[in-house]
């Protein structure tokens, strides 16, 4: 049986969400605060990059698919894999009926399978979600799992009722939540604001322009160049003819 991983509070906000639009409730942005990668965070992308991007995101969410599908892809090759920015996902389980199970499948899977099962989750995630409303997710998630080396029942049930799952993902709600104001996905955390998945956040392009922004702004000044030598050069010397 697949476990309640949530807090009863955590529980009916995000069964809440279900009813409202966009994967949750899309509501003004926040900032003034810094974002630190965190233990247990999944990063993509190098520690020194000047720019970090953090996704908070559900593997049942269509609009998390469509970043995930059109969008993650473009900012990948030119900027996390170029070594400008650091990506960092973090679980926010929107759809905990569904969310919170999927996320202990990738959890348990260690960490240098996460994103693997993520992709899984995410391409899957029409028939995730309909054989949930068919009473056959466990199903579905143990044929994802054994792709990704959970092969028993007892090893997908083990990962199912491990307490540090739930809280490791009742700690990053609470955080979500209660510090970053995020109450829909895919939300991100750039620059110690909170975006909605709207206006610069929305598409590849624009996505893209916003980084060039912070980009240029994190930028060390460059060295001044040298001065242009303007000395008129000697005119040579005129011949008799």
């Amino acid at each position: 049986m697949i476990m309640n991983l949530l807090s009863r509070r955590s529980a009916l906000a995000a069964v809440s969400a279900l009813l409202l639009v966009a994967c949750g409730d899309n509501s003004g942005a926040t900032g003034g605060q810094t974002a630190a990668v965190s233990q247990g965070d999944h990063v993509i992308g190098s520690a020194d990059a000047p720019v970090t991007v953090i996704e908070y995101a559900s593997p049942t969410c269509p609009a998390c698919k469509y970043f995930h599908d059109d969008i993650l892809p473009t900012l990948k090759a030119e900027y996390i894999d170029t070594g400008k920015v650091r990506f960092v996902y973090r679980e926010y389980p929107v759809h905990q009926d569904l969310d919170v199970p999927a996320y202990a499948l990738a959890l348990c899977a260690g960490e240098d399978k996460f994103f693997d099962v993520l992709d899984d989750l995410f391409e899957r995630q029409d028939n995730v979600i309909g054989a949930a409303q068919n009473g056959a997710l466990k199903m579905a998630l143990q044929t994802i799992g054994k792709r990704h080396g959970i092969e028993t029942d007892a090893q997908f049930d083990a990962c199912m009722s491990n307490r540090d799952y739930r809280q490791v993902l009742a700690d990053k709600y609470q955080v979500a939540t209660e510090k970053w104001n995020v109450t829909s996905t895919p939300s991100f955390i750039i620059d110690g604001k909170t975006h909605r998945f709207e206006g610069r956040t929305r598409t590849a392009e624009s996505f893209s322009e916003y980084l060039d922004e912070l980009l240029a702004k994190a930028a060390p000044a460059e060295a001044a160049a040298p001065a242009e030598d303007t000395t008129d050069a000697a005119a040579p010397e005129q011949t008799e003819q």
